[in-house]
């Protein structure tokens, strides 16, 4: 019995870092994992009572059920750890451990992990709260999220698809990432390019050539481009006016955050955020990195003290600042929270062994090196430039030039990869003298039109104007690429035709939802629902507001065209009620058709040959009868069907290879994607 007291058990999400940490705390402790979130609002319905905003989470599948019968077991009088993800999603799945286990277990606490690193656990665990003095407002903002953003798909996305006509879904943080992507595409689309015109002096002097501008570097007046350039074309020298020389320091940026790490692997890497994320999920879990959802700039003390000791053994001295550096986070709440670094301060010979020894890939190196690369480098001291800027004359018109000299590599000598500077190298030049004009050139060039987003620059914009937090920016970008409103061409991003009807449509009725000044401060709230300042209730009160208000009053283009269809047939005019939901509905019911059509009739038999279900005759003579008869038929006759070759080499060159085995899921994706090619 006295066995059964001492256990310990520490419950997290993943069964890798399960095994790791379990390598850490030795035979006294029982590592588990809850295989991610274990509970969930239902899949097939809104899941939420509508009248007081109460969620009905439940179990997700039988190895979950598995899973939390083994952890009750096991919790049983014993001391249990609930060591969950430091965020939100990881709280809730601790909350629900909580509510599973408390009348169970003999005590239940809290262990934030920010790195999977033996010292780093140990002394977590020592100092682990009781779960009842945590922060429960953490799990109120993550109901707040799931609830309300259930509420607003639930109840916008059936009322989109029927009124736009296909499937169409809402979500109040994807749809203003879609409109992103359409006004960006339609702002290119409308970009009318004009010409400007650049002018440049080739000079030279003990051999060395170098470029001056004219002091204009775009003229929008080709006659006065073309004016200069003649003028100065028979002549063969440059006066020096003036010369100045500065030395131009250039700082590290800050370690990483969940959102930089994003943009920057996607710029470097060509990684998709969610790749990117997948990939730090691995490096945390296997004790390499610090934990990767974060929008913290802040480094540990100990951690200050052991990249400095790195610079100074790997690089010497006169790379390490006398004090070390301080970054801001934009918002103080981050700080709660440190940056992502590296956890192992070793060189990146070191660090590949240890992504080998761990059983990773090379891009799981490649995160990592990049993540090692800015660690180091936010620690260094700055790189120093010698910046000439000269002005010369040339018969009377002033032409600049620039020229860098990298003097002190500082923290380039580590991280150089999105820096860019001039480095064009000057000869010694000294006011008055003069040089040689090799030749000129006068080039007639058109401005741009705004580029597409980039999975990283959609990240930074998104992250700009508060929409999404650091734990959702990859899960927005893989949504809506998904879903099929985005597709990716070369590294950017375009909208599909269905983006376009999402964007109109929700402008017109639901312009709250894609408003981004709207999500952003539902995003505010919350923060502040996390800090206790403001209730859960409330934030889903808004959404469910503005959800129902506009579907009130929902006529779809199906239900107009089909009153109109019936008003034709009996000779009535319906003008003054078209737009009259309730009266619409009441014409509808006093004039439809209760009979059958003859391609119904004729269909039912059809299904009823090849799949010898019975067809009574009352069917035959009742419109709705037939059509629940007609679907059930449909359903028996997927259980035999066979996609056509050319339909399953469709799939395929579709990336939807997965959906030849489903074929009721394989017909329905079909058939919008051939209405989609027939309305192109």
């Amino acid at each position: 019995m006295g066995e059964k007291k001492d256990r310990k058990i520490v419950i997290v999400e993943s069964p890798k870092k399960a095994r790791e940490i379990q390598k850490f705390l030795g035979k006294e402790y029982s590592v588990k994992a809850t295989i991610g979130h274990f509970k969930d609002l239902p899949e097939k319905e809104m899941g939420v009572d509508l009248k007081t905003f109460k969620p009905k989470f439940v179990i997700k599948s039988k190895n979950h059920r598995k899973m939390l019968s083994e952890i009750k077991k096991l919790a049983e009088n014993a001391e249990v750890y609930i060591a969950t993800d430091p965020d939100r999603e990881g709280y809730a799945i601790g909350y629900f451990m909580y509510e599973e286990l408390k009348k169970k277990a003999k005590d239940i606490k809290r262990a934030e992990f920010h790195e999977i690193t033996e010292k780093h656990v140990k002394d977590i665990i020592k100092k682990a709260p009781k779960f009842e003095q945590t922060n429960f407002g953490l799990f109120d903002a993550f109901l707040g999220r799931r609830v309300g953003d259930r509420i607003v798909g639930y109840t916008l996305s059936p009322i989109a698809s029927k009124e736009i006509g296909g499937r169409f879904s809402v979500g109040r943080v994807q749809s203003p990432a879609v409109r992103l992507i359409v006004e960006r595409e339609r702002e290119i689309q409308q970009f009318k390019p004009t010409p400007y015109y650049v002018l440049t002096a080739i000079l030279k002097k003990d051999n060395t050539q170098f470029i001056s501008y004219y002091e204009k570097q775009r003229l929008e007046d080709k006659e006065l481009a073309q004016k200069i350039y003649e003028d100065i074309k028979t002549v063969g020298q440059a006066v020096v006016k003036d010369i100045k020389k500065k030395e131009v320091k250039q700082s590290p940026k800050p370690p990483f955050t969940t959102s930089s790490l994003q943009q920057t692997a996607n710029s470097q890497l060509r990684f998709a955020p969610e790749k990117t994320m997948m990939l730090a999920q691995d490096l945390f879990e296997n004790g390499l990195i610090t934990y990767h959802r974060t929008d913290s700039v802040r480094i540990s003390k100990e951690a200050l003290t052991g990249i400095r000791k790195f610079i100074e053994k790997n690089f010497g001295k006169v790379y390490l600042p006398p004090k070390t550096r301080v970054y801001r986070s934009k918002n103080t709440q981050a700080d709660a929270h440190e940056a992502i670094r590296i956890t192992n301060f070793v060189d990146l010979d070191t660090q590949r062994k240890l992504v080998s020894e761990k059983g990773l890939t090379e891009d799981h190196f490649k995160l990592l090196k990049l993540i090692y690369q800015r660690t180091i480098a936010s620690q260094m001291k700055d790189a120093v430039y010698d910046r000439t800027t000269v002005h010369f004359d040339i018969k009377g018109y002033l032409f600049k030039t620039t020229g860098s000299v990298l003097k002190f590599d500082g923290y380039k000598k580590v991280y150089n990869i999105e820096d860019k500077e001039e480095s064009q190298r000057l000869p010694d030049l000294k006011k008055g003298e003069t040089v040689e004009k090799v030749d000129q050139k006068l080039e007639e060039k058109w401005t741009k039109p705004p580029g597409r987003y980039t999975e990283g620059s959609l990240v930074r914009k998104l992250e700009e104007l508060g929409i999404g937090r650091p734990s959702t920016y990859a899960t927005i970008i893989k949504t809506i690429k998904d879903r099929g409103y985005v597709v990716k061409e070369g590294g950017s991003l375009r909208p599909t035709e269905a983006a376009y009807h999402l964007i109109d449509y929700l402008n017109g009725k639901y312009n709250w939802v894609i408003d981004y000044d709207f999500t952003r401060r539902m995003e505010e709230f919350l923060d502040a629902v996390e800090e206790k300042k403001k209730n859960w209730k409330e934030f889903v009160e808004e959404l469910y507001r503005k959800s129902v208000e506009g579907a009130k009053n929902v006529i779809s283009k199906k239900m107009k065209d089909y009153a109109l269809d019936l008003a034709r047939k009996h000779g009535k005019d319906i003008s003054d009620i078209i737009d009259n939901p309730e009266k619409l509905k009441k014409f509808i019911d006093t004039h439809k058709e209760t009979k059958p059509s003859e391609k119904q009739i004729a269909y039912a038999k059809s299904l009823s040959e090849k799949t010898g279900l019975e067809l009574p005759e009352d069917v035959l003579q009742d419109k709705e009868k037939i059509k629940r008869w007609i679907n059930k038929a449909k359903k028996e006759a997927m259980k035999s069907y066979r996609l056509s070759e050319k339909q399953k080499a469709v799939l395929i060159k579709n990336g939807k290879e997965d959906l030849i085995d489903k074929p009721e899921k394989a017909l329905r994706w079909l058939e919008t994607y051939f209405r989609k090619r027939r309305k192109k």
